[in-house]
């Protein structure tokens, strides 16, 4: 089984696709590629958010005020995004992360909304879903996406059966590894 250069995972919010993004990276190598970093540096430069808010999900969570307005960074994030999408189209935001990264290299895409997942698929690489029973879809429309273009989902549910996290990431890495192949 060959291993594929481009990985794309779709899912809800904290179900679990930056861990397996992060063990995609430990086991094959793949460099993550942070499809929403010009939204996250916009956000920063221009907004003032602040790393942790532009980058964890409990950041993401906080209300911040712009312009008198009450925001949740996440409605902040995802708003910026749509405004891209609104004027370059719904895949603009993978080809900025596509081509951000060298030609060729092996990458794993960890935030793909919407209709991308079949941006990716045409792009040759394995778009997965993350499924998890302790996260349920977000309020907002941007955090959506088609698994009709997913090759397969991977059940995230360690947590909820009562393991450890030690022992819910290694049985995601399991899962992980059952679907992308082993390390020859």
């Amino acid at each position: 089984m060959t291993i594929p250069k481009l990985i794309a995972l779709c899912g809800h919010p904290t179900s679990g696709k930056s861990t397996a993004a992060d063990i995609i990276n430990e086991v094959y190598g793949h460099e993550l590629a942070d499809d929403g970093l010009p939204l996250r540096k916009m956000a920063m430069d221009y907004l003032g958010l602040t790393p942790n808010q532009v980058f964890t999900q409990e950041g993401k969570l906080e209300t911040v005020t712009i312009n008198g307005r009450d925001w949740q960074v996440r409605e902040i994030l995802g708003e910026i995004g749509n405004a891209f999408e609104e004027k370059f189209g719904g895949d603009i935001i993978p080809i900025m992360s596509h081509n951000a990264r060298p030609k060729g290299s092996y990458s794993v895409f960890g935030s793909v909304r919407r209709e991308q997942g079949l941006y990716w698929r045409n792009q040759g690489a394995l778009v997965l879903e993350i499924v998890n029973p302790l996260a349920g879809p977000s309020k907002y429309e941007f955090d959506t996406f088609n698994n009709a273009y997913c090759h397969a989902q991977i059940l995230n549910d360690g947590l909820s059966r009562g393991l450890e996290p030690a022992a819910a990431r290694q049985d995601l890495l399991e899962k992980l590894v059952a679907v992308i192949g082993r390390v020859h």
